[in-house]
């Protein structure tokens, strides 16, 4: 999912692609979207993953310097990953869809003022091959 983002012109990722940083440094300047996955397994299943449904979530925190530039870029999250079937081999995979998000507010997390929007998106796969 993450490289789907990183194939956005003009839009900086955390992490970024090179290995950088993992979280947001102190003092980055917006625009920038930060994300993290958190993945389950809503059915149960063994460890090693290949005969259970798996979810994963993609937490994603749309930072601009006003409300506007935040939403600009959780459009351009929304055009990278809504609806988007990526490929998993071995796994049927289902369209990335949104569980909704927050409205703006302000964060001063990072020492700088800025309007983060903060949105979830969820991957969901079988196991076999081919899309679902």
């Amino acid at each position: 999912m993450l490289e789907l983002l990183y194939a956005v012109p003009d839009l900086t990722v955390y992490p970024a692609e090179t290995g950088g940083p993992q979280i947001v440094p102190n003092g980055a300047a917006p625009p920038y979207v930060s994300v993290h996955f958190v993945a389950d397994r809503p059915l149960g299943g063994r460890l090693d993953h290949r005969s259970t449904r798996m979810r994963v979530r993609g937490y994603v925190h749309c930072v601009g310097a006003d409300g506007i530039a935040a939403r600009a870029v959780a459009e351009k999250v929304a055009d990278a990953w809504l609806d988007v079937i990526v490929m998993l081999p071995g796994r049927s995979v289902y369209p990335i869809r949104s569980e909704g998000g927050r409205d703006p507010r302000e964060d001063e997390s990072t020492g700088r003022s800025v309007i983060t929007i903060s949105e979830t998106y969820r991957l969901e796969s079988d196991p076999g091959v081919g899309g679902s």
